[in-house]
């Protein structure tokens, strides 16, 4: 599966190097095999023609695969660039704010750590933005995935007294005294666990 890799994970160059060195493998298996002391060995020539043929095989898949793929993306497979290049690089070529968040925020902290600053000043410029129009990406979820370095102030604060106020929901739930009692009751059966 030649196509079934990305660049976070080996990169382009290191894929491309081990998926040819895997289909080495059997060859060496085989030198191995043939000089071992191992009786009843299998047919060695026969185990070298299967080889051959499944290799020249995978060859030919590479070759149909490069064929029908975009030309334009064939330098990933023989591209040197490491994970936190390849996602610094997405966000600064993109000029879409949703792209450009999730590549942020749906990576590794420590690919995007160089360019912190430079995060923080356009959230902080676009922020009031997204919270006036709205976008689909623009949910809840994903406003809890960001620090609050990333929160201009104001809204920060404004996320902060809305948890609270959340807080204050749900804790004036267990006053009323059935409740705290059911809730008791079953923390003592054994069915939960929690701080009130």
């Amino acid at each position: 599966m030649i196509h079934a890799r990305g660049p976070k994970l080996a990169g382009g160059a290191l894929f491309s190097f081990q998926t040819i060195v895997s289909q080495c493998y059997p060859f060496v298996s085989l030198y191995f095999y043939r000089t071992s002391d191992i009786e009843d060995k299998a047919d060695v020539d026969m185990l070298n023609t299967v080889f051959i043929l499944l290799a020249s095989s995978w060859f030919l898949c590479v070759l149909a695969f490069l064929r029908v793929t975009n030309r334009d993306f064939w330098h990933t497979f023989w591209s040197t660039a490491t994970g936190w290049q390849f996602t610094v690089d997405s966000y600064n070529k993109s000029d879409n704010p949703e792209t450009k968040m999730l590549t942020i925020f749906e990576n590794h902290h420590s690919f995007t750590e160089g360019i912190k600053n430079e995060v923080i000043t356009y959230m902080h410029a676009n922020w009031a933005t997204w919270v006036r129009t709205k976008p689909e990406w623009f949910t809840p979820k994903f406003i809890a995935s960001v620090g609050d370095e990333f929160i201009p102030g104001r809204a920060l604060q404004q996320l902060n007294e809305a948890a609270a106020g959340e807080r204050k929901k749900r804790a004036s739930l267990y006053e009323d005294e059935n409740i705290r009692d059911e809730v008791r009751e079953m923390a003592t059966d054994g069915y939960i666990y929690i701080h009130y």
